[in-house]
């Protein structure tokens, strides 16, 4: 049970999350701030511009309806101006001050630095940083080397400030962000908590029927470079002649404030060709994972993929990239299939092969759907988050 007791100033204790964007709250860590809040926290949530108009615009009817209190400040996530960030900061930093949380929560690249010079600013009781991914700056590709390179000196140098925090706790998603943590000495060992994944609400997902999958080969994500998009398309050419039965689906938002992001009329051209059926962004998946018989993700890195953890539980067979965060989402072998980051030829033949083989497909998706029950339940996630921050607060 969740201490939510009096602080030292008589009041419930406060939570402040800090996002890049309301999108990227609530598709993966409102059902935290809901669990919060049912246990009596005052929850507000701070972030930057937003990333996607149509994405945030979905997301703040989600807060007004739920009641949580957002403040948006002027940093963005792919903002790089020194002026214009450094006000986002001040402006986030005063926001902060005058909500004067007891727990920080960051999540998201710019989330996690400017939350946590902000936390350090205000001398909140608990700064917890949940590393979901370390973003466009670290993402390995050929594109735009120097602004990634930029961005990436940037962010470590400010980073050391951030895990100065005395009483602080890292979440990570995956094996190598924690290794790379230690590595770097930003975080002690005792300081760093391994989570596989945001959560998954398993309900809606279980009831997907396995042997009632259509030949649909679906790619969710927004339509970002780094998420694997064109190397996607570029496989399905390679093998649409091959599978003329079979639909190639994206699933996601073009409007994305991102460097990589991809033209919507590249998309449409796409479409105009026959390669693939692009459905935009999608609010409710559950039904569209129940359809597809395999999800991919050639994504270049990754946290914890939640719509790989959708996909699983929904009873897919997946391929994804031997990429940092990716490679942890499937058992190799046995619910999924692993390709080489960036490699259209070799995703068109593990493309190609689970086409070809239903029995293949059916075995995985078995696997699949019992890997989520058991690591990903987001009752599970929630219930050992609430316990930190209480395990937190009572210390500091």
């Amino acid at each position: 049970m969740i201490d939510t007791g009096d602080t030292k100033n008589g009041n419930k204790r406060k939570l402040a999350f800090v996002v890049n964007s309301a999108a990227a709250f609530v598709s993966h860590r409102l059902p935290i701030a809901i669990a919060a809040m049912e246990q009596g926290y005052t929850v507000q949530l701070f972030t930057g511009q937003a990333g996607s108009t149509r994405l945030d615009s979905d997301a703040l009817w989600t807060l007004k309806n739920i009641g949580i209190t957002h403040t948006r400040v002027g940093f963005r996530s792919d903002g790089i101006n020194p002026l214009v960030e450094s006000w986002g900061l001040l402006q986030l930093t005063i926001a902060l001050w005058r909500f004067k949380p007891d727990a920080v929560h960051c999540s998201s690249p710019k989330g996690i630095i400017y939350g946590g010079l902000a936390a350090r600013a205000v001398r909140a009781t608990a700064l917890i940083l949940a590393i979901s991914g370390r973003g466009y700056a670290f993402t390995s590709a050929d594109s735009q080397r120097l602004r990634r390179a930029f961005a990436a000196m940037a962010y470590t140098s400010m980073a050391r400030l951030v895990f100065g925090h005395r009483n602080m706790r890292v979440i990570v998603q995956n094996q190598d962000d924690r290794t790379d943590l230690l590595t770097s000495r930003f975080a002690r060992e005792s300081q760093i908590q391994l989570i596989p994944g945001s959560g998954v609400h398993l309900a809606p997902l279980l009831e997907a029927d396995i042997d009632k999958k259509s030949p649909m080969v679906l790619l969710p994500a927004r339509m970002l470079v780094d998420k694997g998009v064109l190397d996607f398309v570029d496989a399905v050419k390679q093998i649409k002649d091959r599978a003329p039965e079979w639909t190639f689906v994206l699933a996601g938002a073009a409007d994305h404030a991102n460097p990589t992001s991809i033209p919507e009329k590249t998309i449409e051209s796409w479409e105009e060709k026959g390669l693939v059926k692009w459905l935009g962004h999608v609010t409710n998946m559950a039904p569209l994972f129940a359809q597809a018989s395999i999800v991919c993700l050639p994504s270049y890195r990754e946290g914890m993929p939640k719509a790989l953890l959708e996909a699983a539980a929904a009873g897919c067979a997946v391929i994804t990239t031997d990429a940092i965060g990716c490679r942890e989402a499937v058992l190799p072998g046995e619910s999924g299939d692993l390709v080489p980051v960036r490699n259209s030829h070799a995703l068109a033949q593990a493309l190609l092969l689970l086409i070809n083989d239903d029995a293949r497909r059916r075995r995985y998706a078995v696997a699949g759907r019992n890997m989520a029950i058991a690591k990903f339940d987001v009752t599970s996630v929630v219930s050992t988050i609430l316990s930190i921050y209480d395990e937190m607060l009572q210390k500091g």
